[in-house]
């Protein structure tokens, strides 16, 4: 069976879109010219740190349902399944707070006047960065919080003809900077990302935010981030490196570059190994190795081990982790293409 290629999935906004494989509502109740969609995925991980915390979690789990109206519309909902639990526990969560549960919550209008654009209105993820999601335990990274900017209310514009023909993509955004709620609070950020695919093999992302951070009386904040990735003509074998400059970061306010670089490689249809670098000026040093094996059509296992070296006094720290993900849903991304048990040519 051909392999994914990756380079294409990243470029649709760096990020796969469901309603690429969007099908049609097979009840018929909504009419032909409407899809319903809905995913989900539920993560199981296990954690061992001396530093974080550690333990058993469902970070990273969600389910999101959209509808979507002629390819023109669609309204997406999301919510994070770890708010709806007791401390990760199986049972439900007393304190459920359904604002901290809505992870977006958005309406999409493509073809905008008959053109190639995009306006996207809500809660959302903001374009920024490449922000790759190769390592089994992504959330792990440190510069997570530095390429990711979600679940805030925004306005981003896409431009799938890009800038005056220099680029592929261009994602203009204004949002506010204060996260997690439901309410519409200051617009005090934007930011742009610009996409290239210079060759069918690499691609060239090019990003700039500007933070208010008004909620937080930190000041104004910057993120400038440059990112490359390249991958072989089969997509066995893929590669990526980015580098951030920042100022009056909250999480890492002594620090003003960072850079990750990374690669994946498959070692057969079903598993994937990956290693990757991380820096943060001032801060820590990391490397990291994992493996990702598609278990079934639904179920994946991913392992890692992490190793940071901090510039500062604080110890030096070794993170294990481990993760079961079992993905359902009607769109076909939620279903693993290759897996170990059962699978056919």
């Amino acid at each position: 069976m051909k392999k994914k290629l990756l380079i294409p999935l990243l470029l649709g906004g760096l990020t796969l879109s469901a309603q690429s494989f969007a099908q049609e509502d097979d009840a018929g109740l909504l009419g032909e010219d409407f899809k319903i969609e809905y995913d989900a995925e539920i993560n199981t991980n296990v954690v061992d740190s001396k530093h974080d915390s550690s333990g058993v979690n469902l970070n990273g789990s969600y389910v999101s349902l959209s509808v979507e109206w002629k390819e023109k519309i669609r309204m997406v909902l999301t919510g994070k399944l770890e708010e709806l639990f007791q401390n990760n526990k199986v049972e439900f969560n007393d304190d459920f707070d359904v604002e901290k549960f809505v992870e977006e919550a958005y309406i999409e209008i493509r073809e905008v006047g008959g053109t190639p654009i995009a306006i996207i209105v809500g809660k959302q993820p903001i374009p920024f960065g490449q922000n790759v999601q190769a390592m089994p335990m992504f959330a792990s990274n440190p510069l997570a919080n530095l390429q990711e900017i979600d679940e805030v209310f925004g306005l981003t514009v896409d431009l799938t003809e890009g800038l005056l023909g220099l680029f592929d993509q261009v994602e203009l955004s204004t949002f506010e900077t204060r996260a997690g709620d439901l309410e519409i609070g200051r617009i005090d950020g934007m930011s742009i990302r610009m996409s290239k695919m210079l060759t069918e093999q690499w691609l060239l992302t090019l990003s700039h935010a500007e933070l208010g951070n008004n909620h937080l009386n930190s000041g104004e904040e910057r993120r400038t981030s440059v990112g490359l990735i390249g991958e072989t003509e089969d997509g066995s074998l893929v590669g990526w490196v980015e580098g951030i400059l920042f100022s009056n970061n909250p999480e890492y306010p002594n620090s003003k570059f960072a850079i990750t670089v990374g690669g994946q490689y498959q070692v057969s249809e079903s598993t994937a190994v990956v290693v990757e670098y991380n820096y943060i000026q001032d801060e820590m040093h990391e490397i990291g190795a994992g493996v990702k094996t598609e278990l079934t059509r639904n179920l994946s296992v991913g392992a890692e081990v992490r190793y940071r070296d901090y510039v500062t006094d604080r110890d030096n720290d070794v993170l294990f982790g481990i993760v079961f993900t079992y993905k359902f849903g009607n769109t076909g991304y939620s279903e693993n293409e290759n897996y170990l048990f059962g699978s056919e040519e």
